[in-house]
């Protein structure tokens, strides 16, 4: 509902949020989880945490909602994911007003455009940038970080609507696949990343994959 006025939305207005979140949401969520596993099959140590978590917490069963908040290393590896690789890279805002920013100053009307990509990998606010570390998004490392630095999916009142759901579909993606199977780069490639309105791996990834056994005596 409308927070000023308490109305609600129309039928038509429902529908058309609700066919936003999984027409919009499909791509970029299939690209992040595409990309997790592109990272994981080059560090074997981030691999095999991940599944000791998915054994202790799961052990063998399929994840449900009430499973997430316990899957606390799950979480950091896809957010790890989308700082290195957002699968939204880059997007506009527009000025409503004259305004000012740094030495710039912007007329109403003009377009900012926000890079994530540079955002997340910027030296100041991350060590080593380019190294794919989960551990950078613990809970203290993420409580002592600028609020406006991390921006997968945007911020502010233009924040994605969809960015819980995303979150939801990219863990129970993640906690699936990776609890029974292990995915390996079939050989040896670099995959660049693609900007066009999302962030796409250039050429696919090619992966193989083999099952794997699970040990719920890891609980």
């Amino acid at each position: 509902r409308d927070p000023d006025t308490g109305e609600g939305m129309t039928d038509r207005q429902l529908r058309d949020e609700v066919m936003t979140i999984f027409l919009a949401g499909h791509e970029t969520t299939a690209l992040a989880t595409a990309w997790a596993w592109y990272l994981l099959a080059q560090h074997p140590d981030v691999l095999r945490r991940l599944e000791v978590e998915l054994d202790a917490v799961l052990s063998g069963r399929a994840p449900s909602y009430e499973d997430l908040e316990r899957l606390t290393y799950t979480r950091m590896v896809v957010e790890e994911t989308m700082r290195l690789y957002p699968p939204a890279w880059g997007f506009s805002r527009t000025a409503l007003a004259p305004d000012r920013i740094g030495e710039y100053d912007l007329p109403r009307g003009w377009l900012v455009f926000v890079v994530p990509w540079v955002m997340h990998r910027h030296p100041k606010y991350w060590d080593d940038p380019e190294r794919f570390d989960p551990e950078r998004f613990s809970p203290a490392r993420t409580a002592a970080r600028p609020k406006f630095i991390y921006l997968p999916f945007g911020a502010g009142p233009r924040q994605c609507i969809g960015n819980h759901f995303a979150m939801t579909e990219a863990l129970i993606i993640v906690a699936t696949l990776a609890q029974r199977f292990r995915l390996h780069l079939a050989s040896p490639q670099l995959v660049e990343p693609r900007p066009l309105i999302t962030l796409r791996p250039g050429n696919g990834v090619r992966m193989a994959i083999d099952a794997r056994t699970v040990y719920p005596s890891h609980a």
